[in-house]
């Protein structure tokens, strides 16, 4: 799937190519933010259309319980929104968020059109005001408080574009195993991964779906070497728990 986009217009449509049957299909994907000068913590609404060779298209199957999946990730990685705009029956995706600070922001949303193929479109945001970019460093140790839960992960391997198996183990505060994760959007567990350069992204769902832990297992494979952040989202009693890692992906030897 190729796509070309305009970048840091608002309202501006990008193209995505997926061959079918021996066919081309081209699908339009338009957005609007709204207002056009986005400030930090302000109410803002982005809305994006999708067309099919200039016709709206209008069914859409539904992956992981929503029509659409929408990651908003600030370019230094260090803000992360998982969202689920609601879809008007037309073609039209509506979602409202804010921005926590200034810089720059890619939008990532994921569809499913009928009778197509998986969908991956990205639009770019600038949030008005002094930019204060924190830096991407790598975790010296893959274990992570968040609340009262304890996540611990894992890798058999760590090496560019080989099959990677990647384990979140999660235990409570005293060090006992979870047993009963809730499932989240109809899985056990989500896992979103981007480049430092935000130029790879990953959307990795559990290799069993109803695992309730205490491990949660997902096969992946990194396509370049370098630095890459994983949001790990699992939900426990009512809860969402949203534990971020870095890590760094080396050639193999």
């Amino acid at each position: 799937m190729n796509q070309e986009s305009n970048h840091n217009t608002h309202g501006h449509e990008s193209h995505v190519h997926t061959v079918l049957s021996n066919s081309v299909e081209e699908i339009q994907t338009e957005w609007n933010v709204s207002p056009a000068t986005v400030k930090p913590k302000q109410d803002t609404e982005i809305s994006l259309s999708i067309k099919s060779n200039g016709k709206n298209m209008i069914s859409f199957s539904a992956v992981h319980e929503k029509q659409m999946h929408i990651l908003v990730i600030s370019h230094d990685l260090s803000i992360f929104q998982h969202l689920h705009p609601n879809y008007d029956g037309e073609g039209k995706f509506i979602v409202k968020t804010t921005f926590p600070k200034a810089g720059k922001y890619k939008i990532f949303a994921e569809f499913l059109p009928d009778g197509s193929a998986q969908q991956l479109a990205k639009y770019d945001v600038k949030v008005e005001g002094e930019e204060q970019d924190e830096t991407v460093n790598s975790d010296k140790e893959l274990k992570k408080h968040v609340d009262h839960l304890m996540f611990e992960l894992k890798f058999d391997d760590l090496t560019v574009k080989q099959p990677v198996l990647m384990t979140f183990t999660v235990t409570d505060s005293k060090g006992s195993k979870i047993t009963d994760l809730e499932p989240y959007l109809g899985s056990a567990g989500h896992v979103v991964i981007v480049s430092e350069k935000m130029d790879e992204f990953l959307h990795v769902h559990p290799k069993d779906e109803a695992a309730k832990g205490p491990d949660v297992e997902y096969m992946t494979t990194f396509p370049i070497s370098g630095k890459y952040k994983i949001w790990g989202q699992f939900k426990y009693l009512g809860k969402l728990y949203t534990v971020p890692f870095v890590i760094n992906v080396q050639v193999s030897k």
